[in-house]
């Protein structure tokens, strides 16, 4: 836990309490001088939540260099660029399959860990492009199973799990983006994507 992650929580509790004892006095002049002070303390915490975001930068990690989210690591280890008729051949699509092979790392010390909802998806430059379902299966169907992101693994352990894109023509360049969808944590200070480009995994160019 990080030390702005600690005054998150000690914030949050802070103004749950401070919530109950206002209204428990409600109608009483402390009441609202409670109100106004946890109004006062969130204003202060949100500026400076949005200032540190805005000043902060995406970061870019190259293939094979981890992003790790405490004790477990992610790397991109490989990628395919394949055409959609490679896993459906009775599709007349143009688009590309995007077959993206992860190094998931657990640097645990004493059991097994997994990071709950993580996910994958690709990133070009405001454009968001989810797993294909169908493209996945079909992928599975004739490869076998592949391990999930948030597969829980034994302290050391690596394993690969592969994660197969539907990319449209149009997108020349994507990269890997790693989040858990929208949690607590975008209100932590140093934590928050609202202002500032997500991290990216650089992808290489297998053509």
């Amino acid at each position: 836990m990080t030390l702005y992650e600690l005054v998150f929580i000690l914030l949050f509790l802070g103004s749950v309490i401070g919530l109950l004892l206002s209204a428990f006095l409600w109608r009483r002049r402390a009441s609202r001088k409670i109100l106004v002070a946890l109004a006062s303390v969130w204003s202060v915490y949100l500026a400076i939540l949005a200032v540190t975001d805005v000043l902060s930068s995406e970061k870019v990690f190259k293939v094979g260099e981890d992003e790790c989210f405490d004790e477990m690591c992610f790397a991109v280890a490989g990628v395919q660029i394949l055409p959609e008729q490679a896993l459906n051949p009775a599709s007349t699509s143009v688009s590309r399959l995007y077959v993206v092979t992860i190094r998931v790392v657990s640097h645990s010390r004493g059991r097994a860990q997994a990071e709950g909802g993580l996910r994958g998806r690709l990133y070009d430059g405001g454009t968001y492009i989810n797993v294909s379902e169908a493209a996945q299966k079909a992928y599975d169907a004739q490869n076998g199973e592949s391990p999930g992101l948030t597969q829980r693994i034994a302290p050391g352990e690596s394993i690969h799990s592969v994660l197969v894109f539907d990319v449209p023509q149009r997108i020349t360049h994507p990269a890997l983006t790693l989040d858990h969808g929208f949690t607590p944590g975008y209100f932590v200070i140093g934590e928050s994507p609202f202002f500032h480009k997500p991290n990216i995994h650089q992808l290489p160019d297998d053509r």
